[in-house]
């Protein structure tokens, strides 16, 4: 112990600790690269941010351009022929989510807006039929007769009759919708079906007093017709119909006439869905149904937006751009606004007049940030940052994330920005981890430097750490001789004390019975046989070990070999009880192997199963073929070997560490003697144990090739 220590120490204050002050020294420069690296990342990432800034002003920039083109000789009220020029525009940037008109700061109007609905009370009533003094009398008639007198054939006839004397159009669509209403109260279905349908056709933009035109009341007094005659394909073909044209917009609707035709138009669609009539094919609805109720929900919300828009920012706008044409930007001036919990990005012209009683007037645009973050912003950052190691975030003014980039965050935020103009405003931040050491290492000015002292150390490390191992395998070897010195004294020992205590009675004649002196004689036997086997260990793992020992390989009857390994063993230990059985499997082939080598082997074998065998007294050795290979197996009942001694018990001088096994007498070199024997004959010796249950050491030789079919023939 006191010399592997000095040894340890010596080392390590010659070489290790030279090695790890150069180590430090190397990690140092390292650290310091690694932070110049860092910083030099940072200022990539914070240009290549100001480029991706850059890239969606520059997008909204255009927009605004080409806007200010269309708009730039309308400041007053828009002419009819701006609108196709606007809508063009609309279509060709999808970054424009509408474009309004603001007056006087109090009235928003979009020009190209086409609404599902308008709110309530806002629609402009339209104009009501030219008063005809004959023709009012003649539908005054058949007023009376259809409510009052409920004669429905003679109202028929009357609104048949003021029919002919009618040429406005609006007024013959308010006729014929009378007509439809008369026919249905007289069960004339089919007929009132088809003056509806006639209304729609040709009049369903009729507008009666009140300001609701005909074609969706018509419409849907038709689905309602049509499932009372039970043609129900006709009433789901109308009721799809009248969805779409709701949703299409082909009629001014407010927001309470919108909601009820949308639910009377799905009502009875989703009926026939759940309860289909017999023999009707709803298939080629039902997608055509769930895309309707798709756009349905994207209408609303851009309709509702708009709605919001144009009731609510009028002030807004209005504090925003006091600042007149003196501010940064004298054209436009970008807002983000929130109107009614809505958030909106707004590009919008400076006034143009205000001085005097001059109205200010100003044209604007209102960005789609949706668009503006997946067609613009997303595309510039995957751009630029195509690498996994920069994660980026977009967070709006309340902090909620808008777009975040496909790899996960990771480490803190490195680098925040906002957008040019603070507009839109919303938050840029990246995330970055900090560099790796070894990619710090390889990228360092110093790497060269570096690598050399790093391995300088690595290798005194590694060295350190081999000569430790060495030193205590050379120590413990050396114990383990000493052990094995002391043993074999023992060994030697004990019996040659046993031998010269019996000759010496032999010899004097104090044997009292002859079958005391046989008993003697077999002692006597027994322990010469012991030393000659001890001897024969020790000079054959010597001459093994130095490469002197010459196998004499010769065809050998192995069921001879063991017969004769078992009956000498039987022989020598009869006195104590032992009862050793031997099966053969069969007949064996015979073997080329060293007849005194395998012997050897087999009686170690043995030899060891009699030591640990515990209170047992029984010992089995069997022989048998398995697949290509002859086993020879020997196995005890005793003692057992621990689970965690097993790998060991081949080595030198190894002896397990239950005191039980200990308490029994050996040299250590038995098992290491077989494991050599059997490997100079291409075979492997195995071990299966469990303590307390014994234990069962097979030899397994290899076979010629077809030696053995001709054995087991």
């Amino acid at each position: 112990m006191h010399q592997r220590r000095r040894i340890v120490l010596l080392f390590g204050a010659g070489i290790v600790l030279p090695s790890l002050l150069l180590g430090y020294l190397a990690f140092r420069g390292i650290q310091n690269d690694r932070a110049l690296l860092e910083k030099e990342r940072l200022d990539e990432t914070r240009r290549t941010a100001n480029l991706v800034l850059r890239a969606v002003d520059d997008e909204i920039t255009a927009v605004e351009i080409a806007f200010s083109k269309i708009v730039a000789d309308h400041s007053g009220t828009p002419p009819p022929g701006l609108a196709a020029a606007l809508e063009k525009l609309a279509a060709a940037s999808p970054l424009v989510e509408q474009v309004f008109y603001l007056q006087d700061f109090k009235a928003i109007h979009f020009p190209i807006a086409r609404l599902l609905y308008v709110p309530d009370g806002r629609r402009e009533t339209g104009s009501s039929p030219p008063a005809d003094p004959g023709l009012s009398a003649e539908i005054q008639v058949a007023q009376r007769l259809e409510f009052q007198q409920k004669n429905y054939p003679r109202a028929l006839a009357a609104y048949r009759q003021a029919l002919k004397h009618a040429n406005d159009p609006r007024l013959v669509g308010m006729i014929l919708n009378a007509v439809a209403r008369v026919q249905r109260k007289s069960g004339l279905l089919k007929e009132a079906v088809s003056t509806y349908e006639n209304i729609v056709l040709e009049h369903g933009a009729v507008v009666i007093p009140g300001g609701m035109p005909l074609g969706p009341s018509a419409t849907l007094e038709i689905c309602v017709l049509s499932r009372e005659l039970e043609e129900f394909a006709r009433s789901l073909r109308t009721s799809v119909g009248l969805y779409r044209s709701l949703l299409r917009r082909d009629w001014n609707l407010e927001r309470a006439e919108f909601e009820f035709f949308v639910q009377r138009a799905r009502s009875p669609i989703e009926a026939f869905f759940s309860s289909p009539p017999p023999g009707l094919d709803l298939q080629p609805f039902r997608s055509e149904f769930q895309d309707l109720g798709a756009e349905e929900a994207e209408q609303r919300k851009r309709t509702e937006r708009m709605i919001v828009f144009e009731q609510g920012a009028a002030p807004a706008l209005e504090a925003k751009i006091a600042g007149g044409p003196e501010a940064s930007n004298p054209r436009f001036a970008r807002l983000a606004l929130d109107i009614g919990n809505l958030p909106y990005l707004v590009s919008i012209q400076r006034p143009t007049a205000r001085a005097g009683n001059a109205a200010d007037k100003a044209w604007g645009i209102i960005i789609d940030t949706e668009r503006l973050t997946e067609d613009v912003l997303r595309p510039a950052l995957r751009d630029r940052f195509p690498s996994g190691e920069t994660s980026w975030a977009v967070k709006g003014r309340d902090g909620t994330i808008m777009l975040t980039s496909e790899n996960p965050s990771v480490g803190p935020v490195t680098f925040r920005t906002n957008f040019v103009s603070n507009t839109p405003d919303w938050t840029l931040e990246f995330h970055q981890a900090p560099p790796r050491l070894i990619k710090t290492f390889l990228l360092s000015r110093r790497g060269l430097y570096s690598f050399v002292f790093l391995l300088i150390a690595g290798i005194l490390i590694f060295g350190l750490v081999l000569t430790i191992r060495s030193v205590s395998h050379e120590l413990e070897l050396a114990r383990m001789k000493s052990d094995f010195v002391s043993t074999v004294s023992h060994e030697f020992k004990s019996p040659l004390t046993s031998i010269r205590q019996l000759a010496e009675m032999l010899q004097s004649g104090r044997v009292p019975s002859e079958e005391r002196r046989q008993k003697y004689y077999d002692i006597l036997l027994e322990q010469s046989e012991r030393l000659a086997l001890l001897t024969d260990n020790i000079l054959s793992l010597a001459k093994i070990e130095e490469g002197r020992t010459e196998f004499a390989f010769e065809g050998t009857d192995i069921s001879v070999l063991l017969t004769e390994v078992v009956t000498s063993i039987q022989e020598r230990v009869r006195h104590e009880g032992f009862d050793i059985v031997l099966n053969i499997g069969g007949t064996l082939p015979l073997l080329a192997v060293d007849r005194t080598a395998l012997s050897q082997a087999v009686t170690n074998l043995v030899d060891n199963a009699i030591k640990y065998s515990g209170d047992s007294r029984r010992i089995s050795v069997s022989a048998s073929l398995e697949e290509q290979s002859l086993v020879i197996a020997v196995q005890d009942f005793g003692v057992g070997i621990k689970r965690e001694d097993i790998p060991r018990v081949f080595e030198r001088f190894y002896r397990g560490g239950d005191e039980l096994t200990r308490t029994v007498k050996g040299s250590g070199l038995g098992l290491t003697l077989v494991k050599e024997i059997v490997a100079a004959h291409r075979g492997k010796v195995q071990v299966e144990s469990e303590p307390g249950k014994g234990s069962v050491f097979s030899i397994r030789l290899p076979l010629p090739q077809g030696r053995k079919e001709r054995g087991l023939r």
